[in-house]
């Protein structure tokens, strides 16, 4: 009976090491994988929030847009633009056709590091509209200024009249490529709550800030 007794003791104690085992193997299991689960929407989360790109925002103008994290935006001006370029645009303008180009409210320029204002990739400016002309009309009074202008008749400047049409942020756009100039820009124009929107666009970079502007 003691000899009995005894291999019914180890068998007991058997089951219970080998029961005791299992609920370890099995509670730590299903920990590792609650951890699998988790981890990886945890690593998208992070991965998302790190390529999330800058927003510009303005306000005042109703615009807004993104652009790469490796380019800086910096509010514009003509007294800027001016200093840069060493002389008065709109003074210039004025003395050349006898009238001042429209009111300016305000401007925006994507730059990269090298702060190029020539080649940037993205420039916005925007202009008082209250007469509501139209994108054409608004050509032939102002070209584009600040950036191109010359002589005022029509047949002087077809060569850079506006041709292509577009739809960006649900408004109708016209816009021209104008060669000559450096980094062969892209000049668009949108008209919209007595407002008008000149963009000077280069390269796909450009591009690709312009698909994402919104009007608001």
């Amino acid at each position: 009976m003691q000899k009995g007794s005894a291999h019914l003791l180890l068998i007991l104690l058997s089951v219970l090491v080998i029961s005791v085992a299992a609920v370890f193997f099995y509670t730590n299991q299903n920990k590792a994988q609650k951890f699998l689960n988790v981890s990886p929407v945890a690593s998208v989360a992070e991965k998302k929030v790190e390529n999330q790109q800058p927003k510009y925002s303005d306000a005042d103008l109703g615009f807004e847009f993104t652009y790469s994290k490796d380019l800086t935006v910096k509010k514009d001006s003509e007294e800027e633009f001016n200093k840069r370029g060493n002389g008065d645009f709109r003074k210039n303008f004025k003395g050349y056709v006898g009238y001042e180009p429209a009111k300016f409210l305000g401007a925006a320029t994507v730059l990269e590091k090298n702060e190029n204002f020539e080649t940037n990739p993205f420039s916005i400016w925007v202009f008082e509209n209250l007469s509501e002309l139209s994108i054409d009309k608004w050509f032939d009074n102002y070209w584009y200024y600040p950036f191109v202008w010359g002589v005022f008749d029509y047949a002087s400047k077809t060569h850079i009249a506006l041709e292509q049409e577009a739809t960006i942020s649900g408004q109708p756009a016209k816009s021209k490529v104008v060669s000559y100039q450096p980094g062969k820009p892209k000049f668009v124009y949108i008209s919209k709550d007595q407002k008008m929107y000149l963009f000077r666009i280069i390269g796909e970079e450009g591009e690709r800030i312009l698909s994402t502007f919104n009007l608001k």
